[in-house]
């Protein structure tokens, strides 16, 4: 199978099940194998990690439990405060759409399914270590922005512009490249976009280029 070309050194894998945890080391070993992993079972033994900030990729399970969900989140984001320019996957199948607001407002943290196709998650993976946000389709936006109506006029110039180029088919990185800005500029510029357009997953936001364009 095709590598995802390693653009990190250092990762840090967390999830409660043991199968689960054991499962997602080997897919991103496979995949990144000149990334050394630490596999750990939870956020407090994931605290004590010598040189936590300096973990370049940290990919963390977050529970459905309402506390643990609410708790796991505040800890991720505050750890994602202090470790600069570096990506973060949230492993989630179920959360509230406030858990899930506070983490799409991050843009480096993406959100990924993890009943997600392997084909397809390595792909997620990768656009993600470049820097690029990614939301699971199989994931569902929050609510509150799912029925928002596109609200083309708010858009700013730096976003239209990351719009058209988008519609052409540019990746993340391209336009970043195009627009002489960061993959994250570009990124947060996504993130907008999907907001005002109403968007709740790639596929929609699509939907909406085509129907502006």
């Amino acid at each position: 199978m095709e590598s995802i070309a390693p653009v990190v050194k250092k990762g840090i894998v967390m999830h409660a099940c043991p199968l689960v945890r054991n499962g997602l080391l080997h897919f991103l070993s496979t995949h990144l194998p000149e990334v050394i992993f630490q596999a750990v079972e939870s956020f407090s033994v994931m605290a004590r990690i010598p040189g936590l900030v300096e973990a370049d990729l940290v990919v963390s399970d977050i529970r459905d439990n309402e506390k643990e969900a609410v708790d796991g989140v505040n800890w991720l984001l505050w750890l994602q405060s202090i470790r600069s320019d570096k990506p973060m996957l949230v492993i989630t199948d179920l959360l509230s759409d406030e858990q899930m607001i506070k983490l799409c407002q991050q843009p480096l943290i993406s959100l990924l399914a993890l009943q997600t196709p392997e084909a397809e998650m390595r792909q997620q993976i990768s656009r993600a270590l470049s820097g690029e946000l990614i939301i699971s389709s199989t994931l569902y936006m929050p609510s509150t922005v799912a029925s928002i109506d596109p609200d083309v006029d708010s858009l700013t110039d730096a976003e239209q512009r990351v719009l058209k180029l988008m519609y052409q088919g540019y990746s993340i990185v391209q336009i970043a490249e195009q627009l002489c800005r960061s993959a994250k500029t570009v990124s947060t510029h996504k993130y907008h976009l999907m907001r005002k357009l109403g968007a709740r997953n790639e596929v929609e936001l699509f939907a909406r280029m085509e129907v502006i364009h």
